[in-house]
This record gives C-alpha cells, sequence and structure tokens, in this order.
C-alpha cells in the first residue's frame, strides 16, 4: 500500500466528519429562517405517507412532514448543547488554568473542589437537577455544563502542569511578560485550544445524546415527563412517537435515528483527530 493512501484515508476521514459535525449546525440555521408551524402542521388525510414530491421524507402518522419536523429538531439540542459547551468553558477553564500555572496549596484546593463535585456521576447529576428544576432543554443544557466542568479543568490541569516549568514559559517571564499574557496567549492558546475545542466538541455529543434520550424516554411514557415533549419535536420523541405504528412511514423513524448516529461519528472522527494532534 502506497504510504500516501493512510494519510488521505485520514483526511477523508476529517472532512467527512467535520460535516456531520456541521449537519446540525445548518440545520439549525434553516430552522430558524423557515418558521415552520409544529402546532399546525396536523393533516389526518395525509397520514404515513411515503417520500414524495412536496414531502421529500414522507409524513408521520399524524401526516405532519417528517421533514420539517427532522430539521425543526435541530433546536432541542444545537443552542442548548453550545449553552452546556458555554457553561462547562465558564466554570472549567479558570479552575483548570489557575491550577495548572500556579500548582501547589491553590491546584489542590481547586482540584478538590471539582474532584468532590465530581463523584456524582454526571447523568445522575443531570436527573437530579430535572426533578429540582424541570426537565426543559435550558435546565439539562445547564445541568449537563456543571457535570462536564471537572472534566474539562482536570484536562486543563494536566496539560497546564506539564508547561508550567518548560523552557519557554520561563524565557516568556525573564522577558518581563505578565503571568496573565504568558498564561492566556502561550499556555491557553497556543497549547491547549485544540484541547478545549476537543472537549467541547465531546460535551456537544453528550448533549445530544442526552437529550435524544431522555425526550425518547418522554416520548415512551406518553407524558413527556423527560426531555422534549410533543408536539416540539426532537430526534428522541420523533423515534418514540412513531415507534411501531402500523403502516408507518419507515423515515420517520430512520431519518432521526440515522442523523444521531451521523453527528456522533462525526464527533468522534473529529474529536480523534484533534486529540492526535493535540
Amino acid at each position: 500500500m502506497s504510504p500516501s493512501v493512510p494519510g488521505a484515508v485520514s483526511r477523508l476521514r476529517q472532512r467527512v466528519g467535520l460535516a456531520l459535525v456541521l449537519l446540525p449546525l445548518l440545520l439549525w440555521a434553516l430552522s430558524l429562517g423557515a418558521g415552520y408551524e409544529v402546532v399546525t402542521d396536523v393533516h389526518p388525510a395525509l397520514a404515513s405517507l411515503r417520500p414524495q414530491s412536496g414531502h421529500i421524507m414522507g409524513t408521520d402518522h399524524l401526516g405532519r412532514d417528517v421533514f420539517w419536523r427532522w430539521v425543526t429538531a435541530s433546536e432541542s439540542f444545537v443552542g442548548p448543547g453550545l449553552l452546556a459547551c458555554a457553561v462547562a468553558l465558564l466554570l472549567g477553564l479558570p479552575g483548570g488554568a489557575i491550577s495548572g500555572y500556579l500548582g501547589g496549596p491553590v491546584a489542590s484546593a481547586i482540584r478538590l473542589a471539582f474532584a468532590s463535585a465530581a463523584a456524582l456521576p454526571r447523568f445522575v447529576l443531570v436527573l437530579l437537577a430535572c426533578a429540582a428544576f424541570g426537565s426543559e432543554v435550558g435546565i439539562l443544557a445547564i445541568a449537563a455544563g456543571v457535570a462536564y466542568a471537572p472534566t474539562l479543568a482536570e484536562a486543563l490541569y494536566t496539560r497546564l502542569e506539564s508547561f508550567r516549568h518548560a523552557g519557554f514559559v520561563l524565557a516568556a517571564r525573564a522577558h518581563g511578560l505578565s503571568h496573565l499574557r504568558v498564561l492566556l496567549h502561550h499556555l491557553l492558546w497556543v497549547n491547549c485550544r485544540r484541547l478545549l475545542l476537543r472537549h467541547a466538541l465531546m460535551l456537544f455529543a453528550y448533549f445530544l445524546l442526552l437529550e435524544t434520550t431522555l425526550s425518547y424516554i418522554g416520548g415512551l411514557d406518553g407524558a413527556g415527563s423527560f426531555g422534549v415533549a410533543e408536539p416540539q419535536p426532537s430526534w428522541g420523541n420523533m423515534i418514540a412517537f412513531e415507534w411501531r405504528q402500523p403502516e408507518s412511514n419507515p423515515w420517520a423513524t430512520l431519518a432521526p435515528a440515522l442523523a444521531t448516529f451521523a453527528v456522533l461519528l462525526g464527533a468522534s472522527w473529529v474529536s480523534d483527530d484533534l486529540k492526535e494532534r493535540a
């Protein structure tokens, strides 16, 4: 095999992975601009149509357009997923950066605080937040971000701790650069931006899986007690709502299921590439 073949395969995987990760962002932008009415789109006479002109993915058993519900479902996790990433960065980045750069008792105290928070499994923390404050996607996003912050902080601490006494850091300090400039530019931006991006991508994928799973469970129990409730679409409740319906349109379940798998696969590929090059 030519030495260039593995490199070409790797580049192809990277590009496909990036396209799959960008898919929900494109769907989100399309949904925000389309103004699809999820409540009024009920046409029993058009129930369970297969893909055809005017309904490129067909309809579900209530006659609702599968394609537009599939597109609109991106609103259930893209914006909240980005919020979860922002919360995790807001909490985890300062703690990990300060503890990794300073070390000593400060690092020990900060890491102990994060370790205490991480003692509770991520999913359990999210469920507790849902029980206390409700299962709206905003609550899910904040809870997921808080639950992931210790992981991000520890990864950042490990990276910065290894650079604390590196030659370029000592040289920058010897040339009079401030601690803040060394930390923000030379360490966080130059040496940790891929690490931060990788963890943000992993959290986004985790939130997609979390929201889809909870919405699927809520759709199965019929009460919408978890995740996004009908008639607001989610890829999870789209699957649950149409599952085992007699003579159903297969695309009503295949479209959200395949999209969820594709985005998670793309996130895995891109994060692997970022890890290798970090």
